[in-house]
């Protein structure tokens, strides 16, 4: 496995008036053999972040790199990066076999008894039966086929995996079997993955460190036990006091202090911090607070970290 790295990366669609920057100057770092949480509200940009590494969103600016090496190089039919959908029901196709769809993914020449060894080790790796590799997805159930998707992407190779959304279209009770069988791998194969998630529980489980994401910037970053049990930026507060467990909220934020406001239109963001008209220490709360209008925090480079002028007062 290798470092994956997003270096002042921007997304851009559309061009003047109908222009849509879904991301902006994203710094991210996903160590090797690490997993890192993903989180944000829906539109915050995570997906698209992800699709850019694996060339299915335009990269404007920036590069992303795995081991050092610009994505963009990769030679034509190698996939060092695998990604894994949110919909397992659309993720196969339903004219192949379980076999023949993991079978997909493997590098060139392998002979026809190895491929099939391999698919019996990969089922076997996920927790499926390897007699089950000439059934059709459609006779798996939701989780089922999500274990396959996985061991398909295991099955290329990989250097990284970015798992996007992976567990929220399949039942709860299905969900903390993937998340378990994430775990495991994660332990015995030392996976470098990207895990996006709107679920904080989710990424507390599963991941290493969390990065958060609002209107396309990454505005905090850090381990996970640190970000999540003392979030820095004003938004990481929200989304934890927005999350209810069997006990309450993660986090209690006094009622006073959230702003209901609507997210700003993504064609036209806020100028300054994209947060500040939602913020609950920024401008509408405190006018002295002029700077989150004029200029955008940087989110600085080491430890944990968050892109807030006034992070300090957010803890």
């Amino acid at each position: 496995m290798s470092e994956l790295r997003f270096a002042d990366v921007s997304i851009r669609y559309g061009s003047g008036r109908n222009a849509l920057t879904a991301v902006r100057g994203a710094d991210l770092v996903i160590p090797s053999g690490s997993v890192v949480g993903l989180v944000g509200e829906s539109g915050s940009g995570k997906s698209t972040l992800a699709r850019a590494a694996i060339g299915l969103s335009p990269l404007t600016e920036g590069t992303i790199t795995l081991g050092g090496e610009d994505v963009r190089g990769f030679r034509r039919g190698r996939r060092p990066i695998q990604m894994v959908f949110q919909d397992p029901y659309s993720s196969l196709d339903p004219r192949m076999t379980i076999g023949e769809s993991i079978s997909e993914a493997f590098p060139r020449g392998m002979s026809g008894v190895q491929r099939r060894a391999e698919v019996r080790r990969l089922l076997e790796l996920v927790n499926l039966d390897p007699e089950r590799a000439d059934d059709l997805p459609s006779a798996m159930s939701g989780g089922q086929r999500q274990r396959i998707a996985l061991a398909r992407a295991l099955g290329a190779r990989p250097d990284a995996i970015i798992a996007d959304e992976i567990t929220s279209a399949l039942d709860v009770s299905v969900q903390g079997s993937v998340l378990n069988l994430v775990r495991d791998l994660q332990t015995r194969l030392s996976l470098t993955m990207l895990f996006i998630s709107h679920n904080l529980s989710v990424v507390r489980y599963v991941s290493d460190f969390v990065a958060v994401m609002y209107m396309g910037r990454i505005v905090e970053v850090g381990e996970v036990d640190q970000v999540l049990s003392d979030p820095q930026h004003p938004y990481t507060q929200e989304l934890l006091a927005s999350a209810p467990t069997r006990h309450g909220d993660l986090l209690a934020i006094d009622d006073g202090a959230a702003i209901d406001t609507e997210p700003a239109d993504p064609h036209d963001p806020p100028s300054g911090c994209r947060f500040h008209p939602r913020c609950p220490i920024g401008p509408l709360m405190f006018p002295d607070h002029t700077v989150c209008t004029t200029e955008e925090p940087v989110l600085p480079a080491a430890g944990h970290a968050a892109a807030c002028h006034f992070a300090a007062s957010a803890s």
